[in-house]
């Protein structure tokens, strides 16, 4: 027979309540740093999550399968890309990214002499550099240049090479991230629900616009990123291959990653390649035709349009304007981002920062007593009920199978 019982201890008053809460807060982050080594894959397995998880949705709305079967399909899909990743795809990009590593003190060496000489723009058009006392600071940016690139390019062959080796430590890693990515993507809405009913409920409403807020940001910037990655990266391949321009590969990875970091990450793409077409102006084929000035005038010029088709073409219709960061906000923020957390840091600074904005702006409007959801703050779609601000995607017949992995979890 069940009894009702009820709790005979008296409630907590607010001081106790603060105190708890301040006992939990501590004990979570000694938690965060005791187990911070595991924090980058658990961030790996929720960025890989959000990025398969549309994907499933459409392969459950227009396929007879069930949401577990599609969600076990795209990570079949996934483990044979991973396994059947051929090394001859690897190695040429190691020896290449290698090469470019190895070669960029005679690059810098090239350089200064590029400087030695005054630069001809026509015939009766001449920059004197030759007599500009540039030896000490050229000494001083190409040491520190050159220490910049290996550092970089080192960690960089370090990533391939245990691509290419499959040590154990890396197999181990890749799958914990899949195993954890999984099941978020197989759980993310009953974990959701989960963390919305600690929250009190006149509040909880809050909690699900805002999420919705946060997850247009984080849409809108991982998957479109993507795209413009892979989009630019093959576009400089493409045209460095046409003009001839050596390290076609190199640049395009180069331009590809640095799509990752907003504002400035086109600016520095640009760098090595104009450099390259200063010093490498004859193993062009168009390069041959000109001087090193204009050819690498024509190559930032190149590099100029690309920019400048990728904010005004690409941009707003791949990511938008949900960001709407300052660029030396973005800026601070990859600096702190890449003192904190490396590499990630930088790759996820912009909508790291979104995110602390969007979530500071509800704090303001409830501390001035403002609708934080009000085209002004916060201008996305607004949710009726709290149902639709993380919708379960709407099936077909199939949806009403039976689905035996999830009725047994």
């Amino acid at each position: 027979m069940k009894r009702n019982v009820r709790s005979s201890s008296p409630h907590w008053s607010p001081h106790n309540k603060r105190l708890v809460l301040l006992i939990l807060f501590v004990l979570l982050s000694l938690a965060l740093y005791r187990f911070r080594l595991l924090l980058l894959p658990l961030s790996m397995a929720m960025i890989l999550a959000y990025l398969i998880e549309p994907l499933v949705t459409q392969i459950t709305r227009f396929t007879p399968l069930n949401r577990t079967l599609s969600i076990g399909l795209v990570y079949l899909l996934l483990v044979a890309a991973l396994v059947s990743i051929p090394v001859s795809t690897i190695t040429p990009l190691v020896t290449q990214v290698n090469n470019f590593i190895h070669r960029t003190p005679q690059y810098i060496r090239d350089i200064g002499e590029f400087f030695q000489d005054p630069i001809i723009l026509a015939d009766d058009i001449v920059l004197p550099v030759d007599q500009l006392s540039l030896d000490q600071l050229f000494a001083s940016l190409s040491s520190n240049l050159v220490q910049l690139v290996q550092t970089l390019g080192g960690q960089t062959i370090s990533i391939f090479g245990s691509l290419a080796t499959a040590t154990i430590s890396t197999v181990g890693w890749t799958i914990m991230v899949l195993f954890l990515s999984f099941y978020l993507v197989k759980d993310h809405e009953t974990l959701f629900e989960s963390i919305v009913k600690l929250a009190p409920k006149s509040y909880q409403d809050d909690l699900y616009q805002l999420s919705e807020g946060i997850s247009i940001t984080w849409n809108a910037f991982l998957r479109g990123q993507l795209v413009l990655c892979v989009v630019v990266g093959i576009i400089i391949f493409v045209i460095a291959l046409i003009i001839g321009l050596p390290n076609a590969m190199t640049l395009a990875l180069i331009a590809g990653f640095m799509e990752l970091i907003p504002t400035f990450g086109p600016i520095l793409a640009a760098i090595p390649a104009v450099l390259i077409a200063a010093i490498q102006t004859d193993a062009s084929w168009l390069g041959s035709l000109m001087s090193p000035f204009w050819f690498a005038m024509l190559v930032l010029g190149i590099y100029g349009f690309i920019y400048q088709f990728e904010n005004y073409y690409l941009v707003p219709r791949i990511i938008g304007h949900h960001l709407k960061l300052h660029p030396l906000a973005v800026l601070l923020g990859v600096l702190g981002g890449a003192s904190v957390a490396g590499i990630l840091g930088v790759l996820l600074a912009a909508p790291v920062l979104a995110s602390i904005r969007l979530i500071w702006m509800y704090i303001y409007c409830k501390l001035t007593d403002q609708d934080p959801f009000s085209d002004e703050f916060m201008p996305f779609t607004k949710m009726k009920t709290a149902q639709t601000a993380v919708p379960t995607p709407t099936l077909p017949s199939n949806q009403d199978k039976p689905d035996s992995t999830a009725t047994a979890s």
